[in-house]
């Protein structure tokens, strides 16, 4: 049998309260995932899913299947989420 593996990083995105460029304003941690989700196309799954509160602002990323020349893309991506919020 092929081994078979999953790693996930543990990740803190603290953006309640931030303003996207569209004017809305990021009032829950449910905002704040599908802006990620829907701006930088980065699925992440709220520690909610695990037994944390819905407010917890922690996140697991799962990684095991990225390709390691796809890394730089996804955090540019990201990065220029971020960068529109103010």
């Amino acid at each position: 049998i092929a081994p078979q593996a999953a790693i996930y990083l543990t990740i803190q995105i603290n953006l309640v309260g931030k303003t996207t460029d569209a004017g809305k304003t990021l009032e829950t941690q449910a905002d704040v995932t599908a802006y990620l989700l829907n701006e930088a196309k980065l699925a992440v799954v709220p520690f909610y899913c695990f037994g944390a509160s819905r407010s917890s602002n922690w996140y697991r990323l799962s990684v095991g299947t990225c390709k390691k020349e796809d890394i730089d893309e996804m955090l540019g991506m990201l990065r220029g989420v971020l960068e529109k919020l103010k």
